[in-house]
Formats: structure tokens, C-alpha cells, sequence
């Protein structure tokens, strides 16, 4: 685009989301600040900004940094998925990877390579590099966090991160200034600490290791999806047709570029037979990727502890960081290196010479008592140093604050071995043919502890030589240990008691170790040699404990990794079978039950939900913030075992819902089977319960004119009627378009617990009447003006048969089409009584099977008021209603006052309620009496009329119709000042009782006159 100076104004693509015009909305406000701008900077100190003065420098203030963050608008929705898709565009891009591949590799190797190979001045660029690390390695972990819905504050998020900040100790300076000294008396303790610190740096590199199982994993993505594109393009080859060709992947492309907006592309483009586009890679698992992701957090962590800990269990190690023996053994062979040099001063040779030295020669040595000349001055004077070393060496290492101790010193020469007495008597100490008269005072015994037993500005005190230990020193040494002989300095109480080697008779071969002076010749070593025996039993039982601790420590290690990993395995995978197992078992043992499967399972989630909570209400807010953050992220995408268990429990749920009671034994039959067939055609059997069934009225003319609406119309109806036989132990059969088909099963039960379930037959049906026509939603169709037009007056109507009796329970049609149903003459009778409801004008019609298994005082309350056959029955069946004036009631103004929209919460307090039906205090008898519903309903009845009717049915089944005619005439709700004193002319002056009308009607037919065969009862000609 070109602005008014025609010069070309850039225009920045818009992120995505944004449209086009918002997008030339956006370039035109920037060419308006731009010429903004210039003007600005065409006014002279008007456009002078401060912040971009070239002579003070480019300055920065916190609150411009703020309004520059809050430009970017990352509070924008638009914003943040763009930011996300770039994120996630860069972390899959194949150069951003094979860039961090090359700086982990860098991470790995790189101080490594500065110290083994280059100089001094080339710091500089590793320092470098390292900031370049540094610096990419941080954008990673942005982009991640972005990008990653559970990266953030995930394990690889932390491990990654530490892993950054490592990077800081190969930087020189930093190094430098962690581990290295800057003055000189300082000098052993820097170096020390520049070891430790070395050892540190080495050992968190390791956490670095872990980059590359990050690099194993991307290797492995990228060959999977080779392995695919070359599996599509063996497809596509034999279904090339000839002289086609296949269109070849855009080069330039790698199997880690991904488009902008995040999607993959495939390198092949193809076609399946349909003509629609070949699926992508199959997405791994949920379950197998976080399975993998756990394991390798476990056995990463595992490793990371293993290294860190083992290296403390030796005391030898240089990665211990207590303690270390090293450092002692130094110290013992330096200190023999220093007695025999000054044995060699005394009476050594020069380490070529084949010729034994002068003090093992036993006439060069008688010489030498004899002569007291300068030459004689001088041995005198080596031997004193040499007396005094050795004196020296066991002071500082005969005991202290240190694992090895000095326990024995001999003198050995194997070229003089028939000379050992004289050996034993040459290294005694305090000779005075040795040392002279001056240099035996000095060294007198009495005076070693003054010498050497003082601390001379060492870390630890030196202790004192034993009176007996001095005493051995002294006396020529006589005790044979090998081919040494040589006194035990150590406080032993065996030293001076039995012949023998003290060293073999005490310490174990694993509690001694044998020091020699190192800088001494084959030749020096074979005509005279000093042997230290120093006492190692403190090092030896450190290393046994710790050996202990070690395989204790590993046993735990192996023992939590095991659990970790078993655990994994459990929340994943075994535990969600093992639910899902029990669930198939539940659903197989009791099919009813899956409908309680879901309820289970929410009351397990709100269980699991209430300790979390309680565990959340003990921390503080720091691992509150991040307990609330990972549940959060485990919600969004849940495991595949998770769906598989939910799916268990619905469909579980529907086949109780299609089913029923009915379907039960085919459910149960097909699940205990192994056959992967469905065998759905199994035999019935013989079952006694309680049928009801109830039908809605006008249902031809309502779904005229309700049309699609009429679905909704029945759901409704059918919530009202289910939920109120299912609060009263009943179950829902069959919903056959306008009628519902109900039962109670009474097989299995107690005579007690029929009696009750008849009870609670009957009050469901009087709690659906009375909740229909209370409905403010079923009210609103009285004022749907198409069914005002159609019907006038219209109002929802049902009608209600009630028998009981047996029926055989099973399933009914074929292999593509079964129903779960009850087939039986009883429930064509409770059909029937039904449809007989219209010719009564009645809601409810109950046979007297159905009254006589009720209760006294519930079957006060239903009316005889017929005596029939039905169709499909042989035997006579006497009718009893209930009589209910609905018009008594209103429709409720306003709903319950706490609404609960979770389903399972109403399942649960569905069950409580149900629960307590059973209750011996719940009596149903009495909840008629004290619902003011029924109440309500039935107040418009008087006891008269009731007495009225009575006496004219008895006389109407005696044959006395005249009289029974007279007596119906009065039977009025309420009674009336005249009646039975004026006659009775015209139909329109017969009570209103539907009833009384029927049976008017009946005996009109034939004069008031009963047939001659007349046997009590008439057959009931409507179906």
C-alpha cells in the first residue's frame, strides 16, 4: 500500500483470528502515528524524546517496561492462541530441535572439552556458547509452557529448568568465583573447594543427561511417522491406476515443520477409494503416553538418586562429600617416603650398589662402637634425625580423628635374614652406641612425649606413647610378623603377653594395611626396609555400616521404584480394569443395578473430591496453587481407561433403561457367557407382580396438532409418571406412544412386602394424578390456543388400570428386533380396565385381586362400583376406584426452593427416600391421610354419598335394580335438601358420579328390569 507521499507503507500481517479489515483498521492507524511522529519530529524540542538521547544513552524505567507488556495485550483471547500456535509451531520446528540437539550435546561435553584440549584464552567463547545455551534453552522451556497444555510446573518442566541454571557453573567467572580463592592463605582450602566444586559441577551435570531421552523421543516420533508415510506410499502404489503417479512430498520439508497454525502436513498427499483424504498418524494413546511419561519420570529420578547417594557409601569415593580415606593414605606413605630417607642418610647405600650396607656388616658395625672420630659424629647425628622421624611418624599416626592408626612397625631384609636378632636389636630406639652420649640424652624416653606429643600447629592433638608401648620401642624388636620383626605400638594387652604375631592373632586380614616407603629400589628394599602395620578397624567397620546402609539404601530404592512404578500401573491401568471388571460383574449378577452404577461412581468422585479438598485446606498457599493446577490439567483430557469405565457405566445404564425388570435374565444370560454372540431369544419364565398401566387421552388430537412437539409432550408426561412408580418401588416396562405399561414385581417377596408394594402401587397412582394436573409445565398446554381450537376446554386427562397376578417374563420378536416385555391374560385385563376408565369417568380402575392384596386400611379408600367379565378372562372381576376431584387442585406458582440440576445427586436423594418407604414407621395408609394433596382431592366426597352408593350397588348386584335405581338417583358428592323427594325425569338430572351414569345407563337398557340369567355380574363389551 502506498500513503500520500506514494511511498509503500509495510503492513503487518494480522495474527490469526484477526480479518482483513480489522487488519487495514490496524495499517492505517500506524500510518496516522507515524506522520504523528514526524510531525513531532519536524517541531524541534517538541520531538526531542529524552529516552532516545544519543549522548545520555538508551534509558529504561520499570514503568515502561510495564506499559510495553501491557501493549502486547497477552489478555487478549486472539492473542493467546496465536501465541500458543507460534509456541507450538517452534518447539516442532526440526531446526529449532536440531539447534537444541546440538547445544545438548554442547551442554554435555563442552567445560570437558575446554579443560581437556584448549588453553586459557579460549574461555571467552565457551563462556559464549554457554550464554547462547543458555539463552535457547530458556526460550524452549517458554515455548513449552505456552505451547504444552501440561508442561508447566510439570517434572519435565522442573528437570529442564534445572538443568538451565546448571549451565551457570560452566561459566568461568562464575566458577571462579564459586570454588576458587583469592588469597594466599587460603591456598589449601581454595583448592579443596575448587576439587569439591568440580565434583559438584560433574555430578549435576548428569540431570543434563536427561535432555537426550527429549532427543529419543523426537527421534522416535520422526521415524514413526517415516515408517507411516512409507506404509501410505506402499498404499498408494497398488492402488495406482496405470499411468498415474504419486505426488511427491514438497521438498525442503522435514518431518518435524509444522504449519503455522500448528497442524502437521503429511509429505504425501493421497486419496482413499472414497475420494476423502487418508487419515493422519494415529494419535498416541492418553494412557500409554502418560504410562510412558511416569515411567521414565520414575526412572529418571531413580537414576538421579542412585548417583547422587551411592558415591556417600564409600568412604574412598572422590564423591563423597562427608568423608573420604584418601587423604590419610597420602599422609602414611609420605611419612615412610620421609623415615627412610633418613634411614638412607644413616645407613643407606645409593640404591645400585650389590654391596650390604655398614650397620648390617657386624664388623663394620663393632668398628664403628670403637670409634669416636668425625665420621662417627656424623652417623651419630643421622641416626638421631632418623630416630626422630620415626619417632614423629608414630606420635602422628599411633591414634587421633582418623580412620587408619598406626598398630605395629617392623624391619625386614631378605638378604639378611640369619641376621634377624641383629635387625630386631638395630632398629630398638635410644641406643646409646648409636646415637652417641649427647643424642641419647635429648632422646631419652622420659623426654618423647615433650618432643613429640605436643601440638605443633596441627588440626588434631597428638597423643602420648604408652609407658609399654615405649618400653617395646626400646627393647630390641623381637615380635615375627612375615618376614618382619617389630613392636606393636598400639595400647594392646596381648603385646607383651604369649609368642606370636600380634598382627594376625587381633586383626583380621581385611583390618590391616601394609605401608612401605615408596621412593626406595628393589635393591634398597632387599637389604633393609621399614613395614608399617597400620589398624584399619575403624575404616573397616565404617565401610561395613555403610555397606549395610548401602544395600538397606538400595533395597528401599528398588522397593519405592517398584511401588512408583506399580502405582503408575494401578491409577492407569489395573485399578480402572479392576472397576471395570466389577462393574461388568455387577451388571451381569443384578442388570437392575447398572442403573446405580453412576451413582456409584459420583459418590466415588465426590469422596475422592472431599479429601482433596480437606488435604488442600492444610497447605499453604504456594502447593495450593499448584494441587489446583494439576487437577485442573488432568481434567481436560481424560484417560482412555477413564472413557472406557464411563462408557461401561452408560451403557450399562441403557440396557436397564431398554430393558427393564423384564430384560434382566437376558442381560444377565448373555453377560455370564464367553461366546462373543448374542443370544438374545432365551425362555421366559413364570413371575407374579403387580401391572399397571395408564394411557393419556385425546393423544390423537394433541399429536395433531403438537406435531413435533408431541416427543416433548409425552417425555414430560413420562417424567412425571416414571419418577412417581419409581419413588414407589414400581419399574417403568414399555412406553407404547400414549401408553406406559408398570410393574411390581412381587416374586421373591414376603406377604408382608406385597401387601406394602400393592399399597405403594396404588399411591403411585394417586401422586401422578395429582402431580399432572399440579404441573405449572403440563398447565401451559390448557392455554395452547391450536388445542383450545381443537378440543375445547382441553385438559391433560389420563387413564389408570391396576391387576395383579402371574405373567411370563421375557423377550419378545427376533434377532433384529427384541422387546423385553410381560406376556400374560393379566396384564390384556389391565388393558382393559384402562380403556374402561373413559366409559366410567374415572381416573383409576383396580381389580378386586389388586384391593384384596392391600391393606384394610388402604382398600377403604378404593369404591366397588361395577361387577364384570372382560375379554380375556374367564372369571368375573369386580372394579374399585378411588375417587379424586382434580379441580380441587392448583397449579404450583413457583418450583421447589433448592433446584439440584446434578443428576446423580437426585439419584442419590431419590434412593433416600425410596430407601425409607421401607421403613416399618412408613406407612402408606398414612401418608394418604396426611397428604394435603389427596386430602384435598377427595374432600369434595361426602360419607353420604359413599353409604349412598354402597346400599344402591348391592342392590344392583342382588337384581333389585328398581330399588337400585332409586337409591343411584341420589347419590349425589354432597348431599342436598331434596333429594329423594321429587322424581327423577331426564338423564340430565342424574348425578354427576361417572359411575352412578354407567350404571344407569346399563340397567336402562333393559327396562330397570335384570336379565334372567342375571348371575351378579354383566360382561364389560368396550375394550
Amino acid at each position: 500500500m502506498k500513503n500520500a507521499k506514494g511511498n509503500l507503507a509495510q503492513v503487518v500481517p494480522a495474527p490469526a483470528g484477526v480479518s482483513k479489515k480489522e487488519d487495514l483498521a490496524r495499517a492505517g492507524s500506524r500510518r496516522v502515528d507515524n506522520s504523528s511522529r514526524a510531525r513531532k519530529s519536524n517541531n524541534g524540542d517538541a520531538g526531542y524524546n529524552r529516552r532516545t538521547d544519543p549522548k545520555k544513552g538508551f534509558r529504561c524505567s520499570p514503568a515502561g517496561l510495564l506499559r510495553a507488556i501491557r501493549k502486547c495485550k497477552l489478555r487478549d483471547p486472539e492473542r493467546t492462541i496465536w501465541l500458543k500456535a507460534k509456541s507450538r509451531s517452534l518447539c516442532a520446528s526440526w531446526r529449532f530441535t536440531a539447534l537444541t540437539c546440538v547445544l545438548t550435546i554442547f551442554a554435555l561435553f563442552g567445560d570437558d572439552f575446554r579443560l581437556a584440549i584448549t588453553h586459557l584464552r579460549t574461555d571467552d567463547l565457551f563462556n559464549a556458547l554457554t550464554i547462547i545455551s543458555c539463552i535457547v534453552f530458556t526460550i524452549e522451556v517458554l515455548a513449552q509452557s505456552l505451547g504444552q497444555e501440561e508442561y508447566f510446573l510439570g517434572f519435565f518442566f522442573w528437570l529442564d529448568l534445572i538443568s538451565t541454571i546448571t549451565l551457570a557453573l560452566d561459566l568461568t567467572w562464575v566458577s571462579a568465583e564459586l570454588f576458587c580463592g583469592q588469597g594466599d592463605n587460603d591456598a589449601l582450602k581454595t583448592s579443596r573447594a575448587g576439587r569439591a566444586g568440580a565434583r559438584a559441577s560433574r555430578t549435576v551435570r548428569i540431570i543434563r543427561l536427561l535432555r537426550l531421552v527429549k532427543l529419543y523421543k523426537a527421534y522416535r516420533a520422526a521415524m514413526e511417522k517415516r515408517r507411516e508415510e512409507e506404509a501410505k506410499t506402499q498404499q498408494l502404489i497398488q492402488q495406482l491406476q496405470p499411468g498415474e503417479e504419486i505426488i511427491e512430498a514438497q521438498e525442503g520439508k522435514s518431518e518435524f515443520e509444522v504449519d503455522e497454525d500448528g497442524a502437521e502436513e503429511d509429505g504425501i498427499i493421497g486419496r482413499n477409494e472414497e475420494g476423502k483424504e487418508d487419515d493422519g498418524p494415529k494419535a498416541e494413546m492418553r494412557v500409554g503416553k502418560k504410562l510412558s511419561d511416569m515411567t521414565t519420570r520414575r526412572v529418571i529420578i531413580l537414576v538421579l538418586i542412585m548417583l547422587f547417594c551411592l558415591p556417600q557409601f564409600n568412604p574412598e569415593s572422590d564423591g563423597n562429600l562427608v568423608t573420604s580415606t584418601v587423604k590419610f593414605q597420602e599422609s602414611a606413605s609420605f611419612g615412610a617416603d620421609m623415615v627412610y630417607s633418613r634411614w638412607r642418610d644413616w645407613c643407606g647405600s645409593d640404591g645400585n650398589s650389590s654391596h650390604s650396607p655398614w650397620c648390617l656388616q657386624q664388623a663394620a658395625l663393632q668398628a664403628s662402637y670403637l670409634d669416636n672420630g668425625a665420621e662417627a659424629q656424623e652417623r651419630w647425628t643421622n641416626r638421631y634425625f632418623l630416630e626422630k622421624a620415626l619417632l614423629s611418624f608414630i606420635y602422628y599416626h599411633h591414634s587421633g580423628s582418623f580412620f587408619w592408626k598406626l598398630y605395629w612397625i617392623g624391619a625386614f631384609s631378605r638378604n639378611n635374614l640369619d641376621t634377624e636378632s641383629n635387625i630386631g636389636n638395630l632398629a630398638s630406639l635410644g641406643r646409646r652406641d648409636l646415637l652417641g652420649e649427647r643424642y641419647e640424652e635429648e632422646l631419652k624416653v622420659e623426654n618423647w612425649d615433650d618432643l613429640f606429643g605436643k601440638n605443633g600447629g596441627w588440626v588434631d592433638n597428638t597423643e602420648p606413647l604408652s609407658s609399654s608401648a615405649k618400653n617395646r620401642l626400646t627393647a630390641p624388636w623381637a615380635e615375627r610378623c612375615r618376614l618382619a620383626v617389630g613392636v606393636v605400638v598400639a595400647e594392646e594387652s596381648r603385646a607383651d603377653g604369649p609368642e606370636g604375631c600380634s598382627i594376625t592373632e587381633e586383626l583380621r586380614c581385611t583390618e590391616v594395611e601394609y605401608v612401605q616407603a615408596l621412593s626406595i629400589s628393589n635393591t634398597e628394599e632387599d637389604s633393609f626396609s621399614y613395614v608399617f602395620a597400620f589398624d584399619q578397624r575403624h575404616n573397616t567397620q565404617l565401610e561395613a555400616g555403610l555397606s549395610i546402609m548401602q544395600t538397606i539404601f538400595i533395597c528401599f530404592c528398588v522397593g519405592l521404584g517398584a511401588v512408583a512404578f506399580s502405582k503408575d500401573a494401578n491409577e492407569l491401568l489395573l485399578h480402572p480394569i479392576e472397576r471395570m471388571i466389577e462393574k461388568m460383574e455387577t451388571i451381569k449378577d443384578n442388570p437392575l443395578e447398572a442403573m446405580r452404577l453412576g451413582d456409584l461412581e459420583f459418590r466415588r468422585e465426590e469422596i475422592e473430591q472431599a479429601r482433596f479438598r480437606e488435604k488442600l485446606a492444610q497447605m499453604n498457599s504456594f502447593w495450593k496453587l499448584l494441587y489446583k493446577y494439576r487437577p485442573a490439567q488432568k481434567s481436560k483430557e481424560p484417560m482412555e481407561t477413564v472413557m472406557l469405565e464411563k462408557t461401561i457405566i452408560k451403557l450399562g445404564g441403557l440396557l436397564a433403561l431398554g430393558f427393564g425388570e423384564a430384560g434382566a435374565e437376558v442381560i444377565g444370560q448373555n453377560m455370564k457367557g464367553i461366546a462373543a454372540g448374542v443370544d438374545a431369544l432365551i425362555p421366559g419364565q413364570k413371575v407374579d407382580a403387580i401391572f399397571g398401566f395408564c394411557n393419556i387421552r385425546n393423544f390423537v388430537d394433541a399429536t395433531e396438532v403438537l406435531r413435533e412437539k408431541v416427543m416433548l409432550f409425552v417425555n414430560q408426561i413420562g417424567e412425571i409418571v416414571h419418577g412417581c412408580i419409581d419413588d414407589f418401588h414400581g419399574a417403568p416396562n414399555k412406553n407404547i406412544g400414549d401408553s406406559f405399561l408398570l410393574v411390581w414385581r412381587l416374586s421373591g417377596s414376603s406377604e408382608d412386602k406385597q401387601t406394602k408394594l400393592a399399597d405403594m402401587a396404588l399411591m403411585s397412582y394417586v401422586k401422578i394424578i395429582a402431580e399432572i394436573n399440579k404441573s405449572r409445565v403440563l398447565a401451559q398446554y390448557r392455554q395452547h390456543p391450536a388445542l383450545q381450537q381443537k378440543m375445547r376446554g382441553f385438559r391433560l386427562e389420563m387413564g389408570f388400570g391396576l391387576h395383579c397376578g402371574w405373567a411370563i417374563e421375557g423377550t419378545i420378536g427376533s434377532e433384529f428386533k427384541i422387546d423385553a416385555s410381560y406376556l400374560s391374560p393379566i396384564v390384556n385385563v389391565t388393558a382393559r380396565l384402562e380403556t374402561a376408565t373413559t366409559q366410567y369417568k374415572v381416573w383409576v380402575l383396580i381389580s378386586h385381586c389388586m384391593v384384596n392384596l392391600c391393606s384394610h386400611d388402604v382398600a377403604l379408600n378404593c369404591r366397588l362400583i361395577d361387577h364384570v367379565t372382560v375379554k380375556g378372562s374367564r372369571q368375573p372381576v369386580r372394579l374399585y376406584t378411588i375417587d379424586l376431584d382434580v379441580d380441587m387442585l392448583d397449579v404450583e406458582t413457583r418450583g421447589p426452593e433448592r433446584i439440584i440440576r446434578n443428576r446423580f445427586k437426585i439419584r442419590q436423594l431419590r434412593e433416600v427416600r425410596k430407601n425409607e418407604k421401607w421403613a416399618e414407621e412408613y406407612l402408606v395408609y398414612e401418608a394418604m391421610r396426611t397428604n394435603p394433596d389427596i386430602q384435598l382431592m377427595r374432600s369434595s366426597y361426602s360419607d353420604e354419598f359413599f353409604q349412598r352408593f354402597a346400599m344402591a350397588y348391592r342392590n344392583y348386584e342382588a337384581g333389585e335394580w328398581m330399588a337400585a335405581r332409586d337409591m343411584l338417583f341420589t347419590c349425589h358428592y354432597q348431599p342436598k335438601p331434596d333429594v329423594g323427594r321429587r322424581l327423577v325425569k331426564s338423564e340430565a338430572e342424574w348425578p354427576p358420579d361417572g359411575p352412578t351414569v354407567t350404571l344407569l345407563k346399563f340397567m336402562q337398557k333393559h327396562d330397570f328390569v335384570p336379565p334372567q340369567d342375571w348371575l351378579g355380574h354383566r360382561q364389560l363389551m368396550e375394550k
